[in-house]
């Protein structure tokens, strides 16, 4: 979980420097010099500049429980995402350290970037929901028990990061399906969580200068997830992969764009099964309920079993496709190999 606010009282948010400069003072008494020495010299090494008080702050973090413990109790959760008229931020990890804030992606950027530097070598996952939000979780092994963990920052119970006592990917997966209900309906009996993503290494694709950046980190946050990232269903053992249901639909075009940038779902181009139960769904659906119960429900698993995804999970697709294009990027940018003609 995030540093919890205290009841009645709204969190504290400090100038950028005088922030830095606080958490500089509470983690100085346990600067290792030796450690300090090593960091400092990587960063260097690696063309990175920061600051002596970020330094010492990120020196401290040494390991992925000491990164966790500081997304627990002094990073406050970024609600961009899901307060109305609130500005979204892509922060990266210095402006994490200036500002005391984070959301599940830029928690997990802070938690990849101290750990890539103080050698650990870090992975990234996807926790893959349906008609739900996603989750970033940064992988990392234990040296000597060669056990997995992860980091991850949420706001929700359950959510934050795991310690290294797991022998698979999928048996860290599998622990947040019980913690995992709707951030929509806030029902914990609607548990969301449908896959996760094979583990990738996020400098091999962007580099480490984003580490010491204070810019937003846009282009990592909505390309990082391409046609080249692999998913798995949640128990599910045999052995089949997917694609992000996004980079799926736009390569079967169920998804597509028009002459005005606008991206809408194409039901021609679903198979024909499915293109009846498109429409059959929507005949059906109650858009108040918070998710399709009774006939709807019974059409949306059958939809979802030729198609691997939902038709609301196929509008949420198109939300996030506007998003995507509204910050400059395109569709290409998602898919290595497409057929002849698409843009």
């Amino acid at each position: 979980m995030s540093k919890p606010a205290n009841p009645g009282q709204p969190p504290v948010f400090l100038e950028p420097t005088k922030q830095v400069r606080f958490f500089a003072n509470l983690f100085r008494y346990r600067l290792d010099p030796e450690v300090h020495k090593r960091f400092s010299a990587r960063t260097r090494e690696l063309g990175l500049q920061f600051p002596e008080e970020e330094l010492i702050i990120l020196s401290t973090l040494n390991t992925p429980a000491e990164v966790q413990q500081f997304l627990n109790t002094q990073v406050y959760y970024n609600d961009d995402h899901t307060v109305p008229d609130a500005e979204e931020t892509a922060m990266s990890p210095r402006r994490v350290l200036q500002t005391a804030r984070a959301h599940c992606f830029e928690g997990a950027m802070f938690a990849y970037a101290v750990n890539y530097l103080h050698g650990h070598d870090p992975r990234l996952l996807l926790l893959e929901a349906s008609q739900d939000s996603e989750h970033n979780l940064v992988l990392f092994q234990d040296p000597e028990t060669k056990l997995l963990g992860v980091n991850a920052h949420s706001a929700f119970p359950g959510l934050d990061g795991r310690p290294a006592e797991f022998s698979t990917i999928r048996a860290i997966a599998e622990s947040y399906y019980p913690f995992y209900h709707s951030d929509r309906t806030k029902n914990p009996n609607n548990l969301t969580l449908a896959g996760y993503s094979d583990p990738f290494d996020l400098v091999s694709k962007f580099g480490v200068k984003w580490m010491g950046s204070e810019e937003p980190l846009w282009d990592i946050y909505f390309t990082y997830i391409g046609d080249t990232i692999r998913f798995h269903y949640l128990f599910d053992d045999s052995g089949h992969t997917h694609l992000y249901p996004l980079v799926h639909a736009l390569k079967e075009r169920w998804i597509q764009v028009d002459r005005r940038d606008k991206p809408f779902v194409n039901p021609k181009n679903l198979p024909p099964s499915a293109r009846e139960l498109w429409d059959a769904f929507w005949r059906e659906f109650d858009g108040d309920d918070e998710r399709p119960r009774g006939k709807a429900r019974e059409i949306e698993q059958r939809f979802q079993k030729l198609t691997g995804t939902t038709p609301l999970d196929l509008e949420e697709n198109v939300g996030e496709l506007e998003n995507f294009l509204a910050r400059g990027y395109w569709p290409k940018q998602l898919i290595t190999q497409r057929e002849s003609g698409e843009r």
